[in-house]
């Protein structure tokens, strides 16, 4: 008889975890922002925090209770679980207890005050279950906060990409690294931001927009994924104006960010003879602030009680109306209004101003309008503290003087003058230690006042003489020493007034009539130090690719008649599978010898490779390009494909057709007519024939053909239909028959062409010249292949390293290995090979 064998396995039921946690000391501290000290002080006081772990076993196979001593991996980290958050035991501001065998094991000793915007500590451990081995996480945390026993302290809000790190593959663009400044739980409206870069061992400014980074002047810097780079070091340094005085209080981020944040379109960037302009829809506007309730502003501007201002627009209607536009309305708080709007027939630039009611108080700048046939183009908008008429000419934040008029005047003038500034410097006349003021008869070339020399900081008084003649033409002068004909100087926040005036009744500075002042936020110059108060923060962005599988699609069979089969990597991550994995990773392909036969995602596999009818090979995907990198990045040259006259080389011909393949990133579509991605043209005995693609700036592909006249229609040109989108790769296909006729591919899809009319593309385009009017491709261009007729590769120019080797990859690779013709097929001004920069190379994706 045959035994029947059978196999039995224990089966036990989840142990049960719990927790329970024991302080010593205070989870929340005092902190004192007067005297900038926290009660209780962690380094007299430290805290302590033991989490007790217990386990519970249902079953009872064994005992219950505490099981801290039996714990492993035990570790801490602050605020996030990575490595860059884990508290090490080189960290002196802690003392985690992992090596007592008790129930006291993972227990922390915080040494350290908290950061006003609080910290959570999170406590990890490992408990390997002893019934079946199985290991079990430990997971809890607890907040430390710190509570201000000021009523308005200055303070750094803090927030950052989750744990700091950049995922390459992740759908994001942009990471924001805010740095607001707070008094109390309100945005400070006086801050003043400026954010660093770590070079080496020094950290130095980040000028607007370098490597695409924004917000270099604002609380929330925007820095693009692909600059980050393997790390990042930022610092802030947030200030504080002493007063507001002379500070546009609204920024340009309120008109394009916020504005569009509501609704779409409202705010429209553009520019004109007049200048750069946002154009607002009147309407669009009325309607995002809730039918013109609500402040337009987003109540980020906090109006000081009974303190005047002037808000000031420059605009101009796209046309004349019936009636007014955009109406901008301050209502005060007791009810009351007043307003300013653009005229109906205001269709050139135009400064509209008003000064708000003495004893009144705003509570909030509303929107309105009288019709919207029109939309208004909006050059500039202010909002300043208003001090008193500053009867200095344009440029009162920062003059430069030589011995020159700064107020004009045409009569005699009725009142004796006051001048201050904040802060002066000598550009010529050294030695200068005061700067001279006074009033000059222009009409008889005589001074008619006293010369009044004031320093930094000082109210010098103008008084006028006795007994001048009204009809002359006077002006109040500056300059930089005793005399005529002095050095110049650049005065800061100058204020003249009418009136004798001593330090102490002096108006604040308020910036001279049609001055328009950058808004701190938008990076406006200020010339004050670092004060005292100014908070210095630190942040770092790095790069982690997140951890894959790589499989190979490929048949695992093929037909004995089969000369090319193709296979392709896909890469599994946690986050599911990676898109477009080309990009971030570098793909070399190995036989079974180890020898590298290819590179990239997707290769095709020759039926010579085989050898006993089998073929083994593999994929060793490698992290962040370190090779494929090093192809050469295009952006920013003068850029076209050309050959402009190979002689007896054709674009078609020796056959029925001939295929041009163009593989490219896009980086954004160009705001001119079109842009050239390759122009080729060759020349018969009879003339010119030629070939050319380009990106239209509606993001349609345009192919254009020319030929000898006479062998058929020269004006070829035709529209795509399917959208190119920046940040995309595409290959673009285009088979043209002898008689010109054309069809064309885009990632192998038919792109259905459209007829728009157009140059003949002979004579636009096509041999020397005729490129002034083309505007140059702002992508990536990484390979661009003609086939013959047997699609054979006629011409092959691919920018990437040939097994690592770089030096020849800007080269022709064509299977004949070379070029015929006296101007062979190349990018314009790409400079040499060995000046090409590699941090600047670009990730091939092929």
């Amino acid at each position: 008889m045959a035994r029947a064998l059978a196999k039995t396995r224990k089966r036990y039921t989840p142990l049960d975890l719990a927790y329970s946690s024991s302080v010593s000391g205070a989870l929340n501290q005092n902190y004192d922002a007067s005297y900038q000290t926290y009660d209780p002080d962690r380094g007299l006081v430290p805290l302590e925090i033991l989490f007790t772990v217990r386990a519970t076993d249902p079953k009872k196979v064994i005992n219950p209770g505490v099981i801290n001593s039996k714990l492993t991996d035990v570790k801490w980290y602050e605020n996030v679980v990575d490595e860059a958050h884990n508290i090490t035991d080189s960290n002196t501001a802690y003392v985690i207890d992992r090596n007592g065998n008790s129930d006291s094991r993972g227990k922390i000793t915080v040494k350290k005050n908290t950061p006003l915007e609080g910290v959570v500590l999170i406590f990890t451990a490992r408990y390997t279950d002893p019934r079946n081995g199985k290991v079990i996480n430990v997971n809890e945390t607890i907040s430390l906060g710190v509570t201000v026993s000021t009523d308005e302290p200055l303070r750094v809000k803090v927030g950052y990409p989750y744990g700091q790190v950049v995922d390459p593959t992740e759908n994001r663009d942009i990471i924001e690294v805010d740095n607001i400044l707070y008094r109390g739980d309100s945005e400070y409206e006086g801050s003043i931001y400026r954010w660093l870069k770590k070079e080496g061992g020094d950290y130095t400014g980040i000028d607007e927009g370098d490597n695409g980074i924004t917000g270099a002047y604002t609380g929330k810097l925007k820095v693009p994924c692909a600059t980050v780079g393997k790390r990042m070091d930022l610092r802030c340094v947030t200030d504080v104006l002493p007063d507001l005085v002379g500070v546009n209080l609204v920024s340009k981020k309120m008109i394009s960010d916020d504005w569009n944040a509501l609704s779409a379109g409202v705010s429209t960037p553009g520019e004109d003879v007049d200048g750069k302009y946002w154009t607002i829809d009147a309407l669009g506007l009325y309607n995002a602030f809730n039918k013109g309730k609500d402040d337009v502003f987003g109540g980020k501007i906090k109006y000081k009680p009974n303190q005047r201002y002037r808000f000031s627009v420059k605009w101009k209607l796209q046309g004349e109306q019936e009636h007014a536009g955009l109406i901008l309305i301050i209502k005060y708080t007791d009810g009351s209004n007043k307003s300013i709007s653009i005229p109906s027939n205001q269709i050139s630039v135009n400064v509209s101003s008003l000064v708000t009611d003495k004893g009144k108080t705003i509570d909030r700048i509303v929107s309105t309008y009288g019709i919207n046939t029109y939309l208004v183009n909006l050059y500039d908008i202010q909002l300043v503290e208003y001090h008193g008429e500053n009867l200095v000419d344009v440029g009162s934040k920062q003059k430069l003087v030589n011995s020159s008029f700064i107020h004009k005047f045409s009569s005699s003038p009725s009142k004796n003058y006051s001048v201050r500034f904040d802060k002066s410097e000598t550009i010529e006349a050294s030695g200068v230690t005061s700067r001279s003021f006074q009033i000059y008869d222009k009409t008889a070339s005589a001074r008619v006042s006293n010369i009044a020399n004031v320093n930094d900081g000082e109210v010098g008084m103008i008084i006028v003489n006795d007994g001048i003649d009204p009809s002359h033409e006077f002006g109040v002068v500056a300059y930089a020493k005793q005399g005529l004909g002095g050095g110049s100087s650049k005065f800061y926040n100058i204020m003249l007034v009418e009136g004798e005036y001593t330090d102490e009744t002096m108006p604040a500075y308020t910036p001279a009539g049609d001055e328009f002042v950058p808004a701190i936020a938008d990076g406006g110059e200020r010339w004050q130090e670092s004060t005292s108060r100014a908070i210095t923060t630190d942040h770092v962005l790095s790069t982690q690719y997140p951890k894959c599988n790589t499989e190979i699609v490929a048949p695992s069979m093929i037909l004995d008649d089969t000369s090319l089969f193709e296979a392709s990597v896909v890469m599994h991550s946690s986050r599911g599978d990676i898109a477009n994995p080309q990009l971030f990773w570098s793909f070399p392909w190995k036989d079974k010898t180890g020898a590298i036969f290819a590179r990239g995602s997707k290769v095709f596999i020759k039926e010579e490779q085989f050898e006993n009818d089998e073929f083994d090979y593999s994929v060793d995907p490698v992290e962040g390009l370190d090779e494929a990198k090093w192809a050469a990045n295009f952006n920013g040259i003068d850029q076209v494909l050309r050959n402009d006259n190979p002689v007896g080389i054709v674009p078609w011909g020796d056959g029925s057709v001939r295929t041009h393949v163009v593989e490219f990133i896009a980086t954004a579509i160009h705001d001119g007519d079109l842009a050239m991605l390759v122009q080729i043209s060759g020349e018969l005995s009879s003339g010119f024939r030629g070939f050319g693609f380009a990106i239209l700036k509606n993001g349609k592909m345009q192919y254009r053909v020319g030929g000898v006249a006479g062998e058929f229609p020269t004006s070829l040109v035709r529209e795509g239909t399917i959208d190119i989108l920046p940040g995309k790769l595409y290959r673009v296909e285009v088979d043209i028959n002898l008689d010109g006729t054309f069809k064309a591919r885009v990632n192998g899809q038919e792109d259905a062409l459209v007829t728009r009319g157009g140059a003949n593309y002979s004579s636009a385009f096509i041999g020397i010249g005729g490129m002034a009017s083309v505007n140059f491709f702002t992508g990536k261009i990484l390979r661009y292949i003609i086939h013959d007729a047997t699609s054979s590769v006629y011409h092959e120019w691919d920018f990437q390293p040939t097994n690592g080797d770089r030096a020849n990859m800007l080269k022709n690779k064509n299977t004949r290995g070379e070029v015929n013709g006296n101007s062979p097929l190349a990018p314009r001004n790409v400079p040499e090979i060995d000046n090409i920069d590699p941090e600047n190379g670009f990730f091939v994706t092929i």
